[in-house]
């Protein structure tokens, strides 16, 4: 059977699943295939703002061995390349230190429910100089943080993991486009070529292939 697609979520798809092994390399992380985990496309909350706890969805997460990579996504149509420059926008750098400041704060304790999380960090807190509402109690945000640092504690076995920002940038080698040098600070970009995944001479990739 054949999956194909198009488009920046099929293509990161396809790099997360054939190229992981390179993306790792990139990073200098020495975990094997088998000992990671990849997290595609989580939501927490689409809304994102001051006055909401909800932060967005990251592209993909991968969990390794030993860190936590916190990934977006960019392809060579992106709107957002100018020139050798890929910027992320303010609102996906936001949820990046919201999910780092989750990660850091659940690693300190031992937390039983969301409840006992929130009375330690409290309702609202301070990130990057900017006031964070916390995700309530009750609510399906909250419900999803819970299940995902559940997952990275029982993961790691409480050791404390290294976290990174990372872009991916995914490009195909016979086109034009100039190639990124330029992106935020804090972010590690990692570059990966998708046309050896793509469908005979169409710009189709094959997910399984």
């Amino acid at each position: 059977m054949q999956v194909l697609s198009y488009g920046e979520d099929a293509y990161t798809l396809w790099a997360l699943r054939n190229q992981l092994s390179t993306i790792l390399n990139e990073l200098q992380d020495l975990s094997s295939y088998s000992e990671c985990k990849i997290i595609f496309r989580p939501s927490f909350g689409r809304r994102s703002g001051d006055k909401s706890a909800q932060f967005g969805e990251f592209d993909f997460i991968i969990i390794s061995r030993t860190n936590i990579y916190l990934g977006e996504s960019k392809w060579d149509r992106s709107s957002e390349l100018k020139g050798e420059s890929l910027f992320l926008r303010d609102e996906q750098e936001r949820r990046h230190h919201i999910l780092t400041y989750y990660i850091n704060n659940w690693f300190e304790q031992d937390f039983v429910s969301w409840e006992d999380f929130i009375v330690y960090i409290g309702q609202e807190t301070v990130i990057n100089g900017q006031e964070i509402k916390t995700a309530p109690v009750g609510s399906r945000l909250a419900d999803n943080l819970y299940s995902f640092l559940k997952l990275l504690k029982d993961h790691f076995n409480k050791r404390t993991p290294e976290i990174e920002n990372i872009l991916l940038y995914l490009y195909r080698s016979d086109a034009s486009s100039k190639s990124p040098t330029t992106i935020n600070n804090g972010f590690k970009l990692i570059k990966v070529d998708y046309t050896g995944g793509l469908f005979e001479a169409s710009n189709y990739i094959d997910l399984y292939g």
